[in-house]
């Protein structure tokens, strides 16, 4: 083969490398997002969690909505110096009947929750969740929750994040 075929035969290769990865690359970058709490899809809410005894931030209420699935997630994310440890934490996301932004009610017609027993809080070291719920045209409501314990006090406190604005379930996010 002569050294133009080599250089020709070369330079043709490394095209389709380059093409190859481009693409490839592409493709990636296309698919959906995936938070290290596994919820899919763009985060719609991220709503911080404060100690009700002390004020500490000790953990986010997380909300996704994926409009490739039109799944919704959710999950309780521990943060500070409580991420890594073993404490009590949930998540829950409620699917709503309503199909615009009520501030006074959400009617459930399907729910998720973890863990699944309610006015429970399961064991997790980095969060709660995820929980799914399909919700393409209908509100949403979120709900999360993490119990604290501080050694140094012998002190257990609760932290709770949602969706309302007030109290009781109101649809969001339709």
């Amino acid at each position: 083969m002569s050294d133009l075929g080599r250089r020709i035969r070369r330079s043709t290769l490394a095209l389709l490398l380059t093409a190859s990865c481009v693409v490839g690359g592409t493709t990636a970058l296309s698919a959906p997002a995936q938070a290290a709490n596994g919820c899919s899809g763009s985060r719609i809410e991220h709503i911080p969690m404060y100690d009700e005894k002390y004020g500490t931030l000790t953990a986010y209420l997380d909300v996704y909505y994926d409009s490739s699935t039109g799944n919704n997630c959710a999950a309780t994310v521990a943060t500070g110096e409580g991420y890594g440890t073993l404490k009590g934490m949930y998540v829950l996301l409620v699917k709503c009947s309503q199909t615009t932004p009520d501030r006074t009610s959400c009617t459930n017609i399907g729910s998720k929750r973890d863990p699944a027993s309610s006015g429970t809080y399961g064991d997790y070291y980095y969060y709660a969740g995820p929980v799914t719920v399909y919700s393409p045209n209908n509100c949403i409501f979120a709900e999360g929750g993490i119990e604290t314990y501080y050694a140094y006090s012998s002190q257990r406190t609760h932290s709770y994040a949602s969706t309302r604005v007030s109290t009781g379930y109101q649809a969001s996010h339709c």
